[in-house]
């Protein structure tokens, strides 16, 4: 059986990651509270205890530039831990801890222990980042609308390592097409790596085919699983595949149910319509969760979570609602929202959403109102942008029980490895009115006490001293670091890696610009102090001479290179090679003795300059590069193509063996009797069939990829119509 669905707008709140807890966060109690006429079942393991306290002072800040989600004032999106560090990932330009402002776009990683800002993962991210999720092999797998990745072309999906930031090598899956934007990743319990969202096009090996919205790949190869391409026009918002029954849930806008259930082994087994919404309008539902104890929770508007038992036929057990309630609030300020996202850790699901109100349960979903005390539901306490739910039961647990404050509330929920609780939304303070603590998009919540080790101090002072080409820093030792981490600033910049030391010194060498240096303590375990800037200190010497600047400087632009040339210059040991983009300011490319220098070609306006360096590492001018660009090679025609009368004599198949080139689309020609040739038709396909009538045919193919075609190539043998 086919199915299909369809949504209305693009800017809709999305899902993105997959772990093993339901979190919703809530104002009262400390206990599971139990669910009227719910089955008797074992007592669960508890959500996180957390305090509402904000652990971390770094957050995000700026809103980025979207075609899909910039009509949400939530700049956090997605948030997971992958490589010992914490990842978030939302529609912001800049990390920001209220004191001090740095612009990563997109996707930022922190210290896992302190919530801190790393320098160091600095990645240029084509667009906002909506899904993240580990993978097996220790890479990280980012979703949205990315596009580009370090100014490469990869669509709404990326496979990339947690320590730089690179694309990880030897995986090529393309998702991309249409809107071209991943609203979720999940790696199902089969082993594959689902992917959702809205896009039209997927690839594994250049081989570029329809698909509608979701598909699944091998995590470690990108091997795309081809026999399993579901027909779901329009996007999905959330998926999961069930850890008990041969079954993949999908969640979205849908002509139908906003959930259902399709086949894990055939792609158009419709198996599961009996999802209802608890108010008949203009439901989305943003994302789905089976859990390993057969049940399965969906989330989305009207305030509404649903939870579901796969032993019982798929009996709906459990259902809550979020909204103002009249009975136990003195006024709707603070009212409940739609859920946005479910996250899954060990026996709890938690769901976020951008609720600030109250909270009601059932064995089936109070049906939703602008004041609960009309829902039919059980008060189970108040909300705050997240909520812990039992897996097994659907019951809400009220240890989980921060407090929070914002606007859209919460998307992305991670439990991390030391037990602490990262949320990413629109929360803009943590703690009860009096004794708040700025969100700032992203909020860090542990355990009493907890939190993992402590992480040191560091150095009480640092100097860093210039004399002439050499840089000594120095520091106090500090008693609880293992090592020490040197970063260093060029022109007021970021703060870039150096190296590592035991000892209480650092040698560097000195460069044209304007340094400062900062010194990290590290613990054993890994754990960083925040950087101790260092004093700087210039010793003075006699200048050395500065070297002549190159009198000619060229730059050749050749498809995806650039080669730039220069002449030989008097007084030089080296060169130094700089480029700007856009007309923007011009960075370090790199550095040689040689007179020859290639780089890789970007989206831009590039120029490039060329500085002669002397042996005292003395920089002349700089020479400006002119620019050429060479034309690119014609496109190449097809080898061959035939010509065969399939049934005759009217009839006609032409076939050819497919360009090496994925995008490649086919023009055919057609010349009668010996005439003018003529325009017959245009496929992307390798096949055309045509008709014939009472004359001689003869057929021609050209390759056409966008507005280039090639020369044309004639097609044997010339056949005789009836």
């Amino acid at each position: 059986m086919e199915f299909g669905f369809v949504f209305s707008h693009i800017g809709v709140p999305v899902r993105f990651i997959r772990r093993s807890v339901v979190i919703a966060a809530c104002l009262l109690g400390s206990a599971v509270t139990a669910l009227p006429g719910a089955p008797a079942a074992a007592a669960p393991s508890p959500a996180v205890p957390v305090d509402d306290v904000q652990r971390s002072n770094w957050g995000l800040a700026t809103f980025g530039n979207s075609r899909v989600v910039a009509n949400f004032d939530s700049l956090g999106w997605a948030v997971e831990e992958a490589g010992g560090r914490v990842f978030a990932g939302g529609n912001f330009l800049d990390v920001t801890n209220g004191a001090s402002t740095e612009r990563q776009p997109y996707l930022a990683a922190f210290e896992r222990s302190t919530g801190t800002w790393l320098s160091d993962f600095t990645p240029q991210v084509g667009g906002p980042v909506l899904a993240l999720e580990p993978s097996p092999d220790g890479a990280l797998f980012v979703g949205g609308e990315m596009d580009e990745w370090n100014g490469v072309t990869v669509g709404a999906i990326v496979k990339i390592d947690p320590a730089t930031g690179e694309r990880w090598p030897g995986w090529n899956a393309r998702i991309f097409g249409g809107t071209s934007v991943v609203r979720d990743l999940s790696l199902g319990a089969d082993g594959w790596l689902y992917a959702a969202g809205s896009f039209t096009t997927a690839s594994d090996a250049g081989n570029p085919t329809p698909v509608d919205n979701v598909i699944r790949i091998d995590p470690i190869s990108g091997s795309i699983d081809w026999s399993w391409i579901p027909d779901a026009p329009g996007g999905v918002f959330g998926v999961s595949v069930s850890y008990t029954q041969p079954v993949v849930y999908l969640a979205g806008r849908f002509a139908g149910p906003e959930v259902i259930g399709i086949g894990s082994v055939n792609a158009n087994q419709l198996v599961w319509t009996g999802f209802q919404m608890n108010y008949p309008c203009c439901g989305v539902m943003y994302d789905v969760q089976a859990t390993p104890f057969g049940t399965v929770m969906a989330v989305g508007e009207q305030h509404g979570a649903y939870l579901y038992d796969e032993n019982a036929g798929m009996t709906q057990i459990a259902g809550h609602t979020t909204s103002y309630d009249s009975r136990y609030q003195a006024s709707n300020v603070r009212r409940g929202g739609d859920y946005q996202d479910i996250e899954l850790d060990g026996d709890t699901l938690y769901a976020s959403c951008h609720c600030w109100g109250s909270h009601s349960s059932g064995t089936t979903t109070p049906t939703y109102s602008s004041n609960l005390a009309n829902s039919g539901g059980v008060h189970t306490g108040l909300v705050s942008s997240t909520i812990a739910y039992d897996a097994r039961t659907g019951a809400r647990d009220l240890a989980f029980d921060p407090y929070l404050a914002g606007d859209t509330g919460g998307w992305g929920v991670l439990v991390a490895s030391d037990g602490c609780v990262w949320i990413a939304g629109g929360i803009n303070a943590v703690g009860s009115p009096g004794a708040q603590a700025p969100g700032r998009d992203l909020v860090r919540l542990c355990e009493p006490g907890g939190g993992g080790p402590v992480a040191p101090d560091g150095p009480n002072a640092c100097l860093a001293t210039i004399s002439g080409d050499a840089i000594t820093v120095t520091w106090d030792a500090d008693p609880d670091a293992n090592d020490y981490v040197i970063r260093r600033s060029v022109n007021g910049g970021n703060p870039w890696w150096r190296g590592v030391t035991t000892t209480t010194s650092f040698n560097d060498l000195n460069r044209d610009a304007t340094l400062v240096y900062f010194v990290v303590s590290r613990t054993a375990g890994g754990l960083q102090s925040d950087p101790t800037q260092c004093t700087t200190e210039v010793v003075q010497q006699p200048p050395p001479a500065q070297p002549d600047a190159p009198a000619t400087c060229r730059a050749v632009v050749d498809g995806e290179s650039v080669t730039v040339t220069w002449s030989a210059a008097d007084g030089a040991a080296d060169y130094i090679i700089y480029r700007s983009a856009d007309g923007g300011a011009q960075f370090w490319r790199g550095r040689t003795s040689d007179l020859t220098f290639t780089d890789t070609n970007r989206n831009a306006e590039l120029v490039y300059f060329v500085a002669a360096r002397s042996a005292d590492l003395v920089r002349s001018d700089r020479t400006q590069c002119g620019s050429e660009v060479e034309p690119p090679d014609p496109l190449q025609p097809l080898a061959s193509c035939s010509v065969t009368v399939v049934a005759a004599p009217n009839g006609v198949e032409v076939r050819w063996a497919a360009h090496p080139e994925p995008a490649a689309e086919y023009v055919i020609y057609r010349t009668v009797d010996g005439g003018s040739s003529f325009w017959r038709g245009r496929v992307s396909t390798t096949r055309f069939a045509d008709t014939l009538r009472d004359a001689t045919f003869e057929y021609e193919v050209a390759v056409k990829i966008g507005n280039d075609r090639s020369e044309r190539t004639t097609c044997t043998p010339t056949v005789v119509g009836g």
